[in-house]
């Protein structure tokens, strides 16, 4: 249910997709690198956050997050072959293990100002439980 405060946001590919990516950057600069668009920007840049490569890979990862929690249901066979594949995916990119627990934290403050005071402890509890799921798979995938 929260996840529709975030989806009920103008262009929230878009916009959680920029404010994921700032928070990862300031987390952790160090994984700039990781990022083809890298070579083209300096870290943290206007030019960077209006290039369409970067929009178009923060959009895909806030929609795949979206297609994940879309596919939570009785039956999570289908997202865990995808989250696995995802994760081999990602360690070809050269994502380590330890990559895993940074992203989760910069979702959780993504998802704590998209939703404000509708991000409740509760709320955060259910988020960390489902990103916790959802990194452990792609890290069983990745075979680190």
């Amino acid at each position: 249910e929260s996840w529709k405060l975030v989806t009920a946001i103008d262009n929230y590919l878009e916009v959680a997709g920029e404010i994921l990516f700032k928070n990862i950057f300031t987390i952790a600069p160090e994984m700039y690198p990781l990022f083809s668009f890298s070579k083209d920007h300096e870290i943290m840049s206007d030019s960077l956050f209006s290039d369409p490569k970067f929009k178009k890979h923060a959009a895909g990862v806030v929609g795949t997050v979206d297609a994940a929690v879309g596919m939570l249901g009785p039956d999570l066979s289908p997202l865990v072959e995808i989250l696995k594949k995802l994760g081999r995916k990602h360690k070809n990119y050269k994502v380590k293990e330890e990559h895993y627990a940074i992203i989760g934290q910069a979702l959780i403050a993504t998802l704590a100002a998209a939703m404000a005071d509708a991000f409740t402890d509760e709320v955060k509890a259910a988020w960390v439980e489902i990103y916790g799921v959802i990194s452990s798979t792609m890290i069983e995938g990745a075979c680190y």
